[in-house]
């Protein structure tokens, strides 16, 4: 099988609200033949649900107009503001749920459970202990059968629900609870994952739709625990799995769970605007590495993909806004045809994004696709050598790191890559072979973007004027970006080396403080640069988010403390 069943766009944060943004994704979804539209946040149910009996609801309602008759005094006296809202984004989503049905178009929530409004804690004294939210409180099953019984009344159109019960980044969970009472001393975390997933099950089955439960967690501890969960679930549980097995890393394998889920159907999920690799900004086409890791999903029975546009901490920013778009589309035809040609999906992209004289002739159109892929074939190579250091992830989910220990911090424990391979284990190892491999990679980096300036000499005459200066635009700030990292990760590399070694007396040595003493101006012209280009310039606002002479400065004062507090001879480093 070559083409998937299930074939899914995936918005999250503010875009779940935009109509403007829904109407889009819909629009994208029929033109490119996928079938499926995901809504995430992680609060998107608890947005749409009082829930009634929370606020003295006592009879069967038959929607939440019903609901209101009963409690919107309560609802006034303890949650004011949020009395009209619940019941208008109600309306809004069945709203686009109608309009995507029409268009044969399943749309499901995602989101992180448990999740709840902070009145529950109040109504709820119980589940307050020693200042800690318990999450093994049998409060919270009655709550969560109740919202998603409300939910399915209100929205019975909603095809189902994704969940990812395993992830700190919930509400509460079991995943980071703090709670020490005797009920959840003991309560296993497999026992706790399935009594959740159950007690959401039974609604959403008994209303004729799905679940989904999402395989996200933070390390390979957790992932084991919920993944011995999983398999104890009934065979109509689907189960979601990250195309990789942290977070949506580019440089770690395959997700080890992908064809081990026992008798589950099982979908994959990707990231097409690169949370971790550049927003699009840093331009990063993974063409080749979504084709592969499909091939392989499909290969072990993957019968559904879900590729998602932006990111929910990330507010107004989307693929839909830079050449990363090119990703998504190679999602939607990847996941119908894995053999679809790579200058096809640049084609599609030039062509539906118009950013093509009209007149343009399949031929003049043909070498425009194969302009864009000299042009952006590369990126991801270069976005690789840049934001990452030998294969680690070393950005703070793309930006800059702000000290020696962040960027540690963040490459070594917060997003392990030698977690799930150990071959990796000396990847960051300050030896001098290795120290001056990720010189070298940051040079590496910078000299390939800088030779892409040769590609504008040929523009082709099919682009748009202003598909043209819109390149061109994005080129300049894909450089500044590089040549900032590679600023960032000779200073780090060359002061961890150096606090590692604060005795050593080799000729290498004595080259590193020297080459310290370099990158630490460099982080300082670089913010000079910066500086000028957001005075200059007026790009979309996240392109001076990631330009950011704030951090690199910060980054500097911090190296400088660290290396004048070490026993390094002070005088060799004037």
């Amino acid at each position: 099988m070559s083409e998937l069943r299930v074939r899914a766009l995936e918005l999250h944060s503010g875009y779940v609200w935009d109509f403007a943004w829904v109407r889009k994704a819909l629009t994208f979804i029929r033109d490119n033949e996928m079938t499926t539209l995901v809504l995430h946040r992680n609060d998107i149910v608890d947005a749409v649900v009082y829930p009634s009996r929370l606020f003295g609801g006592t009879r069967h309602y038959a929607n939440i107009f019903e609901r209101y008759q009963d409690i919107y005094r309560a609802l006034y006296k303890y949650t004011p503001t949020r009395r009209s809202p619940v019941y208008q984004r109600r309306d809004y989503l069945r709203r686009v749920i109608d309009l995507a049905t029409r268009a044969g178009i399943d749309v499901w929530f995602e989101n992180k459970e448990l999740s709840f409004h902070e009145i529950v804690l109040e109504l709820n004294p119980q589940l307050l202990k020693n200042g800690t939210v318990c999450p093994s409180e049998p409060y919270w099953w009655d709550f969560v059968q109740l919202k998603y019984t409300e939910l399915f009344e209100d929205l019975p159109g909603l095809a189902g629900i994704i969940c990812a019960p395993g992830t700190g980044e919930s509400r509460l969970s079991i995943t980071a609870n703090r709670c020490t009472c005797s009920l959840c001393r003991d309560m296993t975390p497999s026992q706790w994952y399935t009594r959740l997933i159950e007690t959401m099950r039974q609604p959403i089955r008994a209303a004729g739709a799905q679940l989904a439960i999402r395989d996200f967690a933070f390390n390979r501890a957790s992932h084991e625990q919920l993944a011995a969960s999983l398999l104890g679930l009934p065979d109509d549980v689907i189960i979601s799995l990250k195309n990789t097995p942290h977070d949506y890393y580019p440089t770690f394998p395959d997700n080890p769970r992908i064809g081990h889920v026992g008798p589950h159907r099982q979908w994959i999920e990707f990231d097409t605007m690169g949370q971790y690799f550049g927003w699009g900004i840093a331009p990063a086409i993974i063409i080749d590495d979504m084709r592969r890791r499909l091939a392989t999903a499909v290969g072990r029975g993957a019968e559904g993909a879900i590729f998602r546009a932006d990111w929910e901490s990330l507010d107004g920013h989307s693929a839909f806004q830079t050449p990363n778009l090119i990703n998504l589309y190679a999602g939607a035809m990847l996941s119908r045809d894995l053999a679809t040609p790579s200058r096809a999906i640049y084609a599609r992209w030039l062509i539906a994004e118009g950013l093509l004289h009209p007149n343009a002739t399949e031929v003049a159109i043909d070498a425009a696709a194969a302009w864009v892929e000299r042009l952006l074939g590369g990126s991801w190579e270069i976005t690789r050598r840049t934001l990452f250091m030998r294969d680690c992830v070393f950005s703070d989910c793309t930006n800059y790191p702000v000290s020696l220990a962040h960027a540690w911090w963040l490459a070594e424990e917060k997003n392990s890559l030698k977690d799930w391979d150990s071959s990796k284990a000396g990847a960051l190892a300050t030896t001098p072979a290795n120290v001056d491999a990720i010189l070298a990679e940051k040079d590496e980096a910078c000299a390939r973007v800088d030779a892409l300036s040769t590609v504008f000499a040929d523009r082709p005459p099919a682009l748009s004027d202003a598909g043209w200066d819109d390149l061109r635009a994005r080129y300049d700030v894909f450089r500044h970006y590089v040549h900032g990292f590679r600023a960032i990760g000779h200073a780090c590399i060359l002061a961890r080396y150096l606090l590692d070694h604060a005795h050593h007396s080799s000729d290498f040595h004595a080259d590193a403080q020297a080459r310290f003493l370099g990158a630490l101006n460099s982080l300082l012209l670089q913010a000079e640069v910066f500086e000028h280009v957001a005075r200059t310039t007026d790009y979309q606002h996240t392109v001076y988010t990631l330009l950011s002479a704030e951090r690199l400065r910060a980054l500097h004062a911090d190296l400088t403390r660290q290396i004048s507090a070490s026993d390094i001879d002070s005088e060799a480093l004037q």
